[in-house]
């Protein structure tokens, strides 16, 4: 992951609310949630949920799948571990700020 990727990426996590967005999504996993269960469990409406969903979507944070009727989005679990993976690049046991 380079630079320019990960500010984007951290600039969409960097709302409350998508944060939660992606939290809930991460919670139940591959499965997904149809937006009115997100507005649902976010108390929130349709038109807020998609303005964010689609924020997280074009940075690659979430994706959609359609079943029959709905609407699934998923979290891209694997675009948030590189995150985390690029964010501790470097650190090691020799690094006193940054061992685990």
């Amino acid at each position: 992951m380079n630079i320019e990727k990960s500010v984007k990426i951290l600039n969409a996590l960097a709302h409350e609310f998508r944060l939660k967005i992606v939290k809930q999504l991460v919670a139940v996993g591959k499965e997904g949630l149809c937006p009115c269960h997100l507005v649902e469990r976010l108390n929130t409406t349709n038109a807020n949920l998609s303005f964010h969903l689609k924020e997280l979507e074009n940075a690659g944070l979430v994706s959609k799948e359609k079943k029959g009727k709905f609407i699934y989005y998923k979290a891209n679990c694997k675009l948030i571990k590189k995150l985390g993976d690029f964010l501790i690049e470097g650190c090691n046991t020799y690094n006193p700020y940054c061992s685990f």
